[in-house]
């Protein structure tokens, strides 16, 4: 696991194509922004722990929610979409290993919660290879943030900048030209 620091308004770039941008953190409570998960709009997202076997995701923009025995399954709102102004979302408790699903693309499932920090695995055909976030002792202004990526590179936005402007001077195909389109600013 990639252990990095982050403030608000920093992001962490997994490849191909995720970014995962810190909103801001407050009272323990750390808000992401989630770009990337194949045709699912950009998610905010916070776990926060409830108990030793349980967390809370919170979870939005979305358009609706389905609960029956198969599990839960929202619909992102899309950029246009009145719930996406209004940031209309979930807040729903998930023991350990309990999924989520989004517009059948995505999962995300409660890991573990070891010493009260929880983590949050992501995947699905929108994901691809499946990797886990987990936030790690918030203090003050920034958050530890660990990363579990296997088979993924995983960089601080500030250097895959810099990776991506040497990949295209070599002529190598960048395949996530997305991420300045949704790059903040």
């Amino acid at each position: 696991m990639l252990v990095l620091n982050r403030r608000s308004g920093e992001s962490i770039i997994i490849e191909p194509d995720v970014r995962a941008m810190v909103l801001s953190i407050e009272e323990g409570r750390v808000w992401f922004q989630l770009h990337g998960l194949g045709t699912v709009s950009d998610l905010r997202l916070s776990a926060t722990v409830v108990s030793v076997a349980e967390a809370r995701l919170e979870i939005g923009p979305l358009v609706s929610v389905d609960f029956d025995a198969a599990g839960v399954r929202l619909r992102s709102a899309p950029t246009s979409h009145p719930a996406a102004a209004m940031q209309a979302g979930l807040s729903i408790s998930r023991r350990v290993g309990e999924r989520v699903e989004i517009d059948d693309e995505v999962w995300i499932e409660i890991g573990t919660l070891p010493k009260g920090n929880p983590s949050v695995a992501f995947g699905g055909v929108g994901v691809g290879e499946p990797f886990t976030l987990a936030v790690i002792r918030p203090s003050g202004s920034y958050v530890r943030i660990g990363v579990d990526a296997p088979n993924r590179r995983v960089y601080r936005e500030e250097l895959w900048d810099a990776v991506r402007v040497t990949k295209q001077d070599a002529g190598a195909e960048v395949p996530a030209e997305t991420l300045a389109e949704a790059a903040p600013g």
